[in-house]
């Protein structure tokens, strides 16, 4: 048989976000597998008692363990060792996205000419027009048919003012963007602090760890009012409309009251058509603070 493939193997997403969205008391999570490392800082809310992690992929859960396994690691600064963020040939990089991500910062520099460093804005130079033009097009050929028409240049534009908004040294998808990997140590740090490591790691035993191997939907489906907290990734992007109503009835039925769903969406509009789901717009501040600049966001309640 052969053996599948790690589509993720790091963070495609800032996971601090999540973590400023989980509200006091939370005690039962559901997160998507990803990378696994998505799934860390989430062990380090105070009041959190049970996590399922979902993926349909065995291999993004295997993943997820082997991160997990890291908490054995004495310390932080030896966490840090044995992940070796800055090296290229970390295995934090091995994954299809993440090779993905090395051949688009080599093309990219091929096409900016010497002008991809943090102290040019790539939106004012004169080949960004040409570089949305063209990306504009696969971005087109990749989204569903089912999706409403979507000004692309501007979505890019956006997305990099976005990305490039914070501090260059502490921002592991900036530098991706450039380079492929994280260039400076502060990079990784910033998106896995020391006291968050710390906080998880003295939380772990104490909490219900458990691994699905399934589609989340389906999970969803089949719990009764007990989740307090969704992090759903940008899972939304793959489901057709009809697929989009079954979320919504297993959202309804799955979560408890004042329960939370957060959704990403890289390239379609999100909106929910439930009378029990509301958006919570009063963490649109916290949405902001999302560093990739890539997707659009909304936080979900029940009612």
């Amino acid at each position: 048989m052969t053996k599948p493939r790690l589509k993720y193997s790091f963070l495609n997403e800032d996971p601090n976000c999540e973590l400023k969205l989980i509200p006091a008391g939370v005690e039962t999570i559901v997160c998507v597998a990803g990378s696994g490392f998505r799934v860390l800082p989430l062990l380090s809310h105070p009041s959190l008692k049970k996590i399922y992690i979902v993926d349909h992929s065995k291999a993004q859960l295997d993943n997820t363990r082997k991160i997990l396994a890291l908490f054995d690691e004495p310390d932080y600064e030896c966490f840090i060792q044995q992940i070796n963020p800055t090296s290229a040939q970390s295995q934090i990089y091995s994954g299809q996205h993440e090779h993905s991500y090395f051949l688009r910062a080599r093309l990219l520099r091929l096409f900016f000419l010497g002008q991809l460093n943090p102290k040019i804005d790539l939106t004012q130079s004169l080949r960004w027009p040409l570089f949305t033009k063209i990306y504009a097009r696969f971005l087109k050929t990749i989204r569903k048919e089912s999706s409403p028409s979507q000004n692309y240049a501007n979505y890019l534009t956006t997305s990099f003012k976005k990305l490039v908004s914070t501090p260059y040294d502490q921002n592991f998808f900036w530098q991706q963007f450039l380079y492929g990997h994280a260039k400076t140590l502060n990079a990784f740090t910033n998106l896995i602090p020391e006291a968050t490591w710390v906080s998880a790691k003295n939380a772990i035993n104490r909490i219900d760890i458990q691994y699905v191997e399934n589609d989340i939907v389906d999970f969803l489906e089949a719990k009764t009012q007990e989740i307090d907290f969704i992090s759903f990734s940008n899972i939304i992007n793959y489901l057709s409309d009809a697929r989009k109503s079954v979320l919504e009835k297993a959202l309804e039925k799955s979560l408890r009251v004042k329960g939370q769903i957060l959704l990403r969406s890289y390239l379609d509009p999100i909106n929910l058509k439930s009378d029990c789901l509301i958006e919570d717009r009063s963490k649109m501040d916290v949405l902001e603070t999302e560093m990739t600049g890539s997707y659009l966001m909304k936080v979900y309640e029940k009612i």
